[in-house]
């Protein structure tokens, strides 16, 4: 259930509120009434929201005038299950607003100290799991990975034309690429002192003949991309897309999981730095192999995270025009001011004002005001 409130002009007052419950069918809206506007206020389910806000941005609200704020209820009375619902439709569109969604994708696409240190301590994790061949920690590093969010902010800058989010996804994902890489490139010059016998391992799985893996590790795995690869590939995007418009978040970590984003660019610039500085080709050739599926991963789920968007219906942001006017500019004049005033002030201020009576004189008061009082009762 949300909560739309929304802020307009007394000029636009009866049009918006005519609006509401002719056109969208609205029966629970209140009218709050200030100096300077009205405030509108009602509640619709999820699945509504996208239709009632797009319908009010149709109109102007919010993009010519006004304000329009969503608030999210975790709870109302009475319960939602007196309402009659259509079970028998299937909801395609997205649950949240665009603005909702715009607003969750800006804030997983971000680049901040958090982002640069998952991503270095995700590289390192990856790293540590690819030699020792341990599935667990790879698993740990994807779950720590962040680089989902700036790919949906890519994929959703595209499809709602907001060009901002769309370089801002983009440069963002470089940045944790690049440093993705190069955390490989460091594990690769220091993990070969710290484990002498890590070259022939890797080299022994390898095998001496192109194309031939003499055994499957979680770095041999990741020598290039097959079919199925591309299969993951796809459907990840797709899950991310529906997982973000209908404000599952949670998602996000079973898609991080099967993406796999973070071993192959570990893996790629650690064999490829391993390859050239022992002069094995094919040891290279799987570093190579690795960043291939890294660009692929990359290309796959923002493709079909697009398509997912514009399947879900979702439509361009409504952006300020610029003849948008603010309800603080339809102010009301008025003669009467907020704070009482008066016309003599200093004589009301000189008549209240405290005299200021020294000890002494004091004591003389309250010794003679008990004669006088004596002198009344004689009298």
């Amino acid at each position: 259930m949300k909560q739309v409130q929304i802020t307009v002009p007394f000029e636009k007052i009866e049009a918006v509120y005519d609006f509401l419950l002719d056109g969208l069918n609205i029966k629970n809206v209140m009218k709050f009434t200030s100096d300077n506007a009205v405030v509108l206020q009602f509640r619709i389910p999820d699945d509504s929201v996208n239709e009632t806000i797009e319908a009010l941005k149709s109109r102007g609200v919010g993009v010519e005038y006004g304000f329009v704020d969503i608030l999210d209820l975790k709870a109302s009375l009475p319960r939602e299950s007196e309402e009659k619902t259509n079970d028998s439709k299937i909801q395609r569109d997205a649950t949240l607003a665009v603005e909702e969604i715009y607003e969750n994708v800006k804030k997983q696409s971000s680049l901040s100290f958090d982002y640069i240190a998952f991503i270095i301590l995700a590289a390192v994790m990856a790293g540590f799991g690819l030699i020792q061949n341990n599935v667990t920690v790879i698993v740990a590093s994807m779950l720590l990975s962040p680089l989902m969010g700036p790919m949906l902010a890519i994929a959703f800058g595209y499809v709602v034309r907001n060009n901002q989010l769309f370089v801002k996804g983009t440069i963002n994902e470089v940045i944790g690429i690049v440093l993705s890489l190069s955390v490989g490139v460091v594990m690769a010059l220091v993990m070969p002192l710290l484990q002498p016998d890590m070259v022939t391992t890797i080299a022994n799985d390898v095998g001496t003949t192109a194309g031939t893996i003499v055994n499957i590790t979680e770095i041999t795995r990741r020598a290039g991309f097959s079919p199925l690869d591309v299969g993951v590939a796809i459907f990840s995007g797709a899950a991310v897309a529906v997982s973000v418009t209908k404000g599952d978040m949670s998602s996000l970590v079973g898609v991080a999981i099967s993406a796999a984003l973070m071993p192959p660019a570990v893996s790629a610039s650690m064999m490829v730095v391993l390859g050239l500085a022992t002069g094995n080709v094919y040891i290279l050739a799987v570093g190579v192999g690795s960043f291939y599926l890294l660009l692929m991963n990359i290309i796959l789920i923002v493709i079909s995270a697009f398509v997912m968007f514009r399947v879900k219906g979702l439509t361009s942001l409504a952006d300020k025009s610029a003849t948008w006017t603010a309800v603080t500019q339809f102010q009301k004049t008025s003669s009467e001011s907020l704070y009482h005033t008066t016309t003599d002030t200093t004589e009301k201020k000189e008549e209240t004002a405290a005299v200021f009576t020294p000890a002494k004189e004091k004591e003389k008061v309250e010794e003679e005001s008990p004669t006088e009082n004596t002198d009344k009762d004689s009298g």
